[in-house]
């Protein structure tokens, strides 16, 4: 059954928002849900403009067209119980709560209402994507499986809602859907991003814009949820964090003053908070003022609307036999791209397991053509080759089958080309995801950490010296591999260094500081130490390879490339490879081989 049979409750809480009505309501005359289905609910907070005015002359004008157009109005009472007293008055299926300050795009409603009827009973809420900003928080790449929903326009379940008694009402404005989004966790239900229903926020003006409503919002609900869903020290460390924040510089006007009026309201509701703690089988993540894990870039900017150039993109996925539930989590993160021009290139080296999967992705048409080179065990270099002589498209990329996208990583790479397509390629930033393998097959694993490794801007000669470049980060045009050739067959590890380093003799490369996409290493001490001996037995290969490459540089380029160089090779005068092989080599002190690498990173990278 489809969207356009499904009844849609949506629910908007305005308040001084006359401004914004008739965009939000010019974007939804123009959606593809049937309007009919559609039961448009407002519930305005004591607004002293001319909101209430403006929403009675659109019922009269609209009010044929939608299932109804309901009014309420009242005192102010906060984000969270406008919706609640909106919630009282409904009897769909699907509510879908949004902010009045957005635009839909015009299958955003469609799209998520398919979804929502098409996913299993124990996922209740469906949240949107926000352009121009997205919305730092991660997700999963292939389920969508969130820790929270924002708020700012997510589709819920109206039983589920109900279940767990709607908003708290104790939180006036911000934190409300984090603490809403922990009750439904703490229920057993499942809550999804869907990237491909995406909204155009208005809530910032510039990236990253510090709001004072929101900081003062935000920072006192971080607290009041830490005493509700955090471990003892999570709490004590909410309010040594609140108390911090009167010695911080101020970022706006009446900060502390601000501060102070909170602190009261926090010393009254913090032992409400506290006495509804109880034990849960889910863990609660708290993160300074965060929630969750953020993706670097998630404020990369987004153009003002659909690219003017749309070419296609080859995805080239190597793989072989026994990794199918790898190979199938990772087209899956291909399939859920937000771009829709792609052709998926499948080469697999020593069997033709993958045929079956192969002709049911053929048989869904969810690709521009799908591609399928079988053949004898001839090495990962071969098998790379034989996926760029397949592929037609103009632009092109690797996904190996334990490797995944975020589902905007070609449409962010391919913006990105369009607006300067002399580059010869553009590439992004990627997780490092230390992975504790539970099966290989069926696929089952577990995320122990993420890393932020490599965000270096583009240098030709230090890319010579040293990889900074994950293979499934970068972004390239065909012609690379028709004038320059593929892999070198005799490199079986680094092939793709060697790769980029001879792409990027006449073509220059273009970091977008974002992070679109994810790779694998193990998270087993001695499987890591064996992994790390393997690269570093082919570096020096891959290094003579390089060696017959000529280019120019001038005396500061030569300056600034041994700075940078020597930043790399050593921590203290030590040299880095040793350092690294005394680490991981030792059971104690792998433990913390990672963790103090991402440390090390992000202070090198300062």
């Amino acid at each position: 059954m489809n969207s356009s049979s499904h009844a849609i409750d949506i629910s908007v809480v305005t308040f001084n928002s006359e401004k914004w009505i008739r965009p939000f309501v010019d974007s939804l005359v123009r959606q593809d849900l049937p309007l009919s289905r559609i039961s448009l609910l407002w519930r305005d907070n004591g607004s002293h403009d001319g909101t209430l005015e403006l929403l009675l002359k659109i019922q009269e004008e609209l009010g044929s067209l939608f299932r109804r157009i309901e009014i309420d109005q009242g005192q102010n009472v906060g984000f969270g119980r406008g919706h609640n007293a909106n919630l009282a008055r409904v009897g769909s299926e699907f509510f879908l709560v949004t902010n009045v300050d957005l635009e839909f795009e015009k299958s955003t409603l469609t799209t998520l209402v398919d979804t929502a009827v098409a996913d299993v009973s124990e996922v209740v809420a469906w949240e949107c994507r926000q352009k121009p900003f997205e919305h730092p928080k991660d997700y999963h790449p292939v389920t969508g499986d969130t820790e929270w929903c924002s708020s700012a326009c997510v589709l819920l379940r109206t039983s589920a809602l109900r279940h767990v008694g709607g908003y708290e009402p104790r939180l006036f404005l911000y934190g409300e859907d984090v603490e809403l989004s922990y009750r439904l966790r703490d229920h057993g239900y499942r809550l999804r991003y869907v990237p491909k229903a995406t909204v155009w926020h208005h809530t910032y003006e510039e990236a990253a814009e510090v709001k004072p409503q929101q900081f003062l919002g935000s920072t006192l609900a971080n607290v009041l949820l830490r005493c509700r869903y955090g471990r003892s020290d999570e709490v004590l460390q909410g309010f040594a964090m609140y108390l911090g924040l009167f010695f911080l510089p101020s970022q706006f006007e009446g900060q502390r003053r601000g501060l102070m009026t909170n602190l009261l309201r926090l010393l009254w509701l913090a032992p409400q908070f506290l006495t509804t703690r109880h034990q849960s089988q889910h863990s609660f993540s708290f993160r300074m003022w965060d929630y969750a894990m953020s993706r670097e870039g998630a404020f990369y900017r987004y153009g003002s609307g659909p690219l003017i150039q749309e070419p296609l993109v080859s995805v080239l996925v190597r793989t072989m036999p026994g990794r199918s539930g790898k190979l199938r989590e990772a087209i899956a993160s291909v399939v859920a791209q937000t771009y829709s021009r792609i052709e998926l290139v499948i080469v697999e080296d020593g069997g033709a397991t993958a045929q079956p999967m192969v002709e049911t992705l053929r048989a869904s048409q969810r690709f521009a053509s799908v591609i399928y080179r079988s053949c004898e065990k001839v090495g990962r270099c071969v098998a790379g080759n034989t996926a760029l002589a397949a592929a037609t498209g103009t632009l092109v990329c690797f996904l190996d089958d334990d490797d995944l996208f975020y589902a905007d990583h070609i449409e962010v790479l391919v913006a990105a080309w369009v607006e300067q397509p002399q580059l010869g390629a553009v590439y992004s930033l990627a997780y490092e995801v230390r992975s504790e393998v539970v099966s290989h097959e069926p696929w089952v694993y577990r995320d122990v950490m993420h890393c932020l490794i490599y965000r270096q801007t583009f240098n030709r000669p230090l890319l010579w010296h040293h990889n900074y470049l994950p293979i499934q980060t970068v972004l390239f045009q065909r012609k690379l591999f028709q004038e320059y050739g593929g892999f070198d067959a005799e490199l079986e590890n680094l092939e793709d260094w060697n790769l980029w380093v001879r792409y990027s003799l006449r073509h220059d490369f273009l970091l977008v500081p974002k992070v679109t996409s994810l790779y694998r290493v193990p998270s087993v001490a001695a499987h890591a130490v064996q992994r790390q001996q393997l690269l570093d037995d082919y570096y020096a290969k891959a290094q003579a390879k390089h060696g017959s490459l000529r280019i120019e540089i001038s005396p500061p380029e030569v300056l600034a490339i041994a700075q940078a160089l020597s930043r790399e090779l050593y921590v203290s005068g030590i040299p880095t490879p040793w350092l690294r092989g005394k680490v991981l080599g030792n059971p104690v002190l792998s433990r913390f081989y990672y963790p103090i690498r991402r440390i090390w990173h992000k202070f090198r990278n300062r």
